[in-house]
């Protein structure tokens, strides 16, 4: 997934974001304060910008993230269209724009 070995982290029973709450047994983080702490890490490190967190890392148009990601295993491309995401990323996609329900409401659709 990754080129670089990560390190084994071990949940601390205290919030990661630096709010110094008490997490459950097995957490990281209070409910929602792994967003919080990535919020803070994009704006400490790149002003708020995605497009300059991709490109610091060497990802933009002509080098795709997204694409390197299903080359690695980590997520994977709808087997019905061009939508790639992670493995419950693609089971929702496919609940929803390709069960049997969505394609007749489609076709539906598309003949008004």
């Amino acid at each position: 997934m990754t080129t670089n070995p990560l390190p084994h982290l071990t949940p601390t029973g205290t919030c990661w974001c630096g709010c110094a709450k008490k997490t459950g047994p097995g957490s990281f983080f209070a409910p929602g304060h792994d967003k919080v702490a990535e919020a803070a890490l994009l704006a400490v490190e790149y002003g708020s910008s995605v497009a300059q967190l991709l490109h610091g890392h060497g990802y933009g148009p002509g080098h795709s993230v997204s694409a390197r990601a299903v080359s690695e295993g980590a997520w994977r491309k709808c087997g019905s269209c061009d939508y790639v995401g992670a493995p419950a990323s693609i089971a929702n996609h496919t609940k929803k724009a390709h069960s049997t329900a969505a394609t007749a409401e489609q076709a539906g659709g598309a003949t008004r």
